[in-house]
């Protein structure tokens, strides 16, 4: 996997696959600037990062913001629950278990 930062600085990230990027980013995800080559390289390096490695946070939304944590498989678990708008109990019962 690598990235290229274009003359505006907009991230494209590609996975040596494709020849297009799976990923172009042209700003921040909530709308702010890159403002420099070397702000654009690193979210794009976080960016990367994230891609490789399960436990590293996904990319800032914004400038000066933290990467968030990747939500762990009991969250994951837990939201795909809740989208069903069942509880646990209901789906014990659902199922036969006591």
């Amino acid at each position: 996997m690598r990235y290229e930062i274009d003359d505006n600085n907009t991230v494209k990230i590609y996975d040596d696959i494709n020849s297009e990027p799976f990923w172009l980013q042209p700003c921040y995800p909530n709308g702010d600037t890159f403002d420099s080559v070397e702000e654009a390289t690193a979210w794009a390096e976080l960016a990367v990062a994230s891609q490789l490695d399960e436990s590293a946070p996904f990319p800032p939304s914004g400038k000066g913001q933290p990467g968030l944590p990747k939500p762990t498989a009991e969250e994951i678990r837990q939201a795909k629950l809740e989208r069903t708008g069942l509880s646990v109990d209901d789906l014990k019962i659902l199922l036969g278990i006591n």
